[in-house]
């Protein structure tokens, strides 16, 4: 018999509101990244006309995104382990198959995006002194860590929906309920007692 997914908790229902509101957040971040290539760039050669001020504009975009996904990151991993655990329980399938790829995107983009943050935060406390929020010194590697911690952001955009369409699924499945207790056994009738001998 297969075991079957119980209800979601509060927690993961939070943390997948959390990331519903990721999804939404960095989609209108890319459309605007989108529109403002469209206005800034050249329609043939997509070169920009002006690159420093698309240097920072992507930069921005980076920063941003990373922003959006501050609420998610802190049990991302946790959400896609919980994922793989909903998806062993669905029947098997070519959408199942389909989600099992995107989930290890995930699970490697998470990855990744710890690690990134690890290595800006070890870089960040060997700046000079005189490298403060604000200066070339402090921003330019900041903006390097967001540039590279939007690659990995950018699986979760296009895939994180795929860990609440999961969670909808494994919902719909039948809950297994308990096999009923069986009564105990009738006792075979025991042989009637001979009558004492007289």
């Amino acid at each position: 018999m297969r075991i079957s997914t119980p209800p979601a908790g509060a927690a993961h229902r939070l943390y997948l509101s959390q990331l519903s509101d990721y999804l939404h957040n960095s989609e209108q971040i890319q459309t605007a990244w989108e529109h403002y290539c469209a206005e800034h760039s050249d329609p043939e050669t997509h070169q920009p006309f002006d690159d420093d001020a698309y240097g920072r504009r992507q930069s921005q975009r980076a920063e941003a995104t990373l922003a959006a996904f501050g609420r998610v990151y802190y049990h991302a991993d946790e959400l896609v382990s919980l994922a793989e655990q909903q998806l062993l329980q669905l029947p098997a399938s070519d959408r199942t198959r389909h989600y099992a790829w995107r989930l290890v995107l995930l699970n490697v983009s998470t990855q990744r995006l710890y690690e990134a943050r690890d290595a800006w935060l070890d870089d960040r406390h060997k700046l000079p002194e005189a490298a403060v929020p604000g200066n070339a010194a402090y921003e330019e590697p900041l903006a390097e860590f967001h540039a590279k911690a939007w690659l990995y952001l950018h699986q979760w955009t296009f895939h994180g929906r795929s860990l609440i369409e999961i969670n909808q699924l494994a919902q719909k499945e039948p809950h297994a309920s308990p096999a009923p207790a069986k009564a105990p056994p009738v006792p075979e009738p025991t042989a009637k007692p001979s009558a004492p001998r007289r």
